[in-house]
Parts: structure tokens; sequence; C-alpha cells
């Protein structure tokens, strides 16, 4: 009977171990291409383009809300074309973590998505096969091309300065932050 209790209080303590650690301490770091992985203790990232503020929530608590630099031209509206200094709208999720990045760190995010890719399709921007691959690597949520026409390689990531090409550059602190509690999978919503 001391031995099942024993089992029973250090499984308690394990499961209370795991749900208190930060995201990054369960999630190992992965690269361009690494496979999908649902978000673990509800996290979210929202960025308002409007407000140009990245928001970390989790399970709908806000952990912080820190100010963000944005493509330059995002206030002209979403992104279309490579090139177009546009930080684009949608749901995307972090399907890249670059620990040395020029930019500090980086969470690369799921752009283009399967949306933009109809878009882009639909406008003759993209070919069928590249349509093909970016709706194959976002259902299997692995980062899909970026070096189609409507462009990719979107990040939030550190190194704060003047606008962007289209990424989303908060402060290195800030950044430590994100990075501490994301993952592969986490959502990103970025809207108005």
């Amino acid at each position: 009977m001391r031995n099942i209790r024993k089992r029973l209080g250090l499984g308690i303590l394990s499961l209370a171990l795991w749900a208190a650690a930060p995201v990054s301490a369960m999630a190992g770091q992965a690269g361009p291409g690494a496979v999908y992985q649902p978000s673990v203790n509800g996290i979210n990232i929202y960025v308002s383009k409007k407000e140009n503020t990245v928001t970390l929530s989790r399970y709908s608590a806000v952990i912080g809300t820190w100010p963000a630099k944005l493509g330059r031209e995002s206030a002209t509206g979403d992104k279309v074309q490579q090139g177009d200094e546009i930080t684009p709208s949608g749901k995307f999720y972090v399907c890249t973590m670059n620990d040395k990045s020029q930019y500090y760190l980086a969470l690369g995010l799921s752009y283009p998505n399967i949306e933009d890719a109809e878009r882009g399709l639909a406008d003759g921007l993209i070919n069928q096969e590249q349509y093909q691959d970016i709706v194959d690597a976002n259902k299997a949520g692995e980062k899909p091309p970026w070096d189609t026409p409507l462009g990719g390689a979107i990040e939030i990531h550190g190194e704060q300065g003047g606008g962007t090409a289209g990424c989303i550059a908060v402060t290195n602190d800030v950044m430590d932050t994100l990075w501490q509690y994301c993952n592969l999978g986490v959502p990103v919503t970025i809207g108005p």
C-alpha cells in the first residue's frame, strides 16, 4: 500500500512539474521542414497590424502585449507576392525555430497558407504544382515552400529596428519571452 501511494505521489508530482514548465522545455528545437506538433499548454500569438503589437496568451489569459514593427507597406493591405513588404494577414502556425538567426532568434510562420495558395493560383501567381506543395505542407503541419512568387520566410524575430520586409520584429527581450513559451505548431493569428 505504501509503495502504491509513493508511486501515485510521484506521478502527481511529475504531472504538476510538466504542467508548470515553459513550453520550450517540453518541445525540441527544430529546423526548416520540421513536422507540426500541436500547441501544448494553450499558447497562442496574436499580431495586430492596426496596433502594431504582439500578444502572447495561454488559455486566453494574456501573458504580455508588446510593440512590434511590421512590413513597411502593411498599411496598404494584405500580402500578395514576394517583395511587396507587407506582413500577411491570416491564421498560421510556428513551422520553424531558428536560434542562429541574423535577427537574434526567429519563429518562422507557415506563410503562405492554404488561402494564400488558393488566391495565388486564381490570380496566376503560382502554378498547380506550387499550389499543391503549399496545401500539402500546411495539411501536414510542415513548413510550406518559401520560394514561390507568393513569398515566404515570414518570421517573428528579434533585433527590432525600423519597418521590415514583411516580418514581425520585436525587441530581443520580448523574443526571449516568446521563445520560452513557443514550440512548433503554436497558432499565430495576424489580424487587424
